[in-house]
């Protein structure tokens, strides 16, 4: 089955099958994973030193909300299931002249709460809106949002607890940096920063794009992982900026463009988690060697090993898992 979630329980690494329903995903020995996926029953699975084997989900009886709608994680800070049932209450359309109005909801038995913004749909994307536009008007190339649609995918929160739901689709806004969330594709809200450590968001493809809270290289918006490891981590600050139409023709030369387009610039950083040097890059074999002197034999035999390579998003991820062994 496609886009069932599978969780290895008691750790944060988590995942989604494709579409014939495989998987892969780091596990110990003793480990236990949670399958979960709308319309059949959650189901955990002991691996028990195995390596390959079926799972098999079983049909849910008299499938409501009640029954498909997952149970909060006592540890989270996010409340994604009270979030479901007090939506209601936000008001689905604003005033076009009525600012972003900002909502706290009380959640669970400790209290707990989450604090969003609801914004009109009927705003128009380049104005600032919430509300995603996937499809702009034909002459305008890309996109202020990272996916075509609403995608799956799961938060890590601030304590480190995985929150996931089938019920609910996610987008970023990579010009306003915040993560959206719906559960009806007709409203949308944010999810407040401060209660997000990372996400990681599955196009339909079932490729998956990892982005972190990290405010010393963006306090307004999350940065990519472009690499994750125990001693480097590569990061990716993605900045979209709205360019409009510049042709001019004089009847002999032209110039510019004839097309408004969203234009995405990446800066480069790596990470360095046993010093916790953080370091600005650019995609030039020099930097590198400058920002991996410590382990220069090992990066010296990467770059001989991928000599043809262009240096791009391939080549750092595939740089990092290289330096990370």
């Amino acid at each position: 089955m496609h886009f069932a979630f599978v969780q290895n329980k008691g750790y944060k690494y988590s995942t989604y099958t494709d579409s014939l329903g495989n998987f892969k995903l780091t596990v110990t020995p003793n480990s236990a994973l949670h399958i979960s996926c709308f319309g059949y029953r959650d189901t955990t699975f002991n691996i028990t030193n195995k390596t390959e084997f079926a799972i098999t989900l079983h049909i849910a009886v008299n499938i409501s909300a009640s029954n498909i709608r997952k149970s909060d994680n006592p540890n989270s800070n996010i409340n994604f299931a009270q979030m479901s049932d007090d939506m209601s209450r936000i008001p689905q359309r604003l005033p076009s002249d009525t600012k972003p109005v900002e909502v706290t909801i009380k959640a669970g038995a400790g209290g707990q709460s989450i604090s969003i913004s609801v914004r009109d749909e009927t705003f128009d994307a380049t104005q600032g809106a919430i509300f995603p536009v996937f499809y702009p008007k034909e002459e305008t190339v890309g996109s202020r949002y990272m996916f075509k649609g609403w995608v799956h995918g799961y938060v890590i929160d601030t304590t480190g607890a995985v929150v996931q739901d089938p019920n609910y689709g996610f987008e970023y806004d990579k010009m306003g940096g915040g993560l959206l969330l719906t559960k009806d594709k007709v409203s949308a809200i944010e999810i407040n920063r401060d209660q997000i450590k990372s996400f990681t968001l599955y196009d339909n493809a079932n490729v998956s794009y990892t982005f972190e809270n990290v405010p010393q290289i963006d306090k307004t918006h999350y940065v990519e992982v472009v690499s994750n490891g125990d001693k480097y981590k590569i990061y990716k600050a993605i900045r979209t900026s709205f360019v409009k139409s510049n042709y001019t023709t004089d009847g002999l030369t032209t110039s510019g463009n004839a097309y408004d387009e969203y234009k995405d610039e990446g800066t480069y950083y790596v990470y360095d988690v046993q010093t916790n040097d953080l370091q600005k890059i650019t995609l030039k074999k020099k930097a590198l060697k400058a920002t991996f002197a410590k382990d220069g034999d090992k990066l010296n035999k990467f770059m001989t090993d991928h000599s043809s390579d262009d240096i791009d998003d391939t080549y750092l991820s595939g740089l990092g898992v290289y330096m990370n062994q």
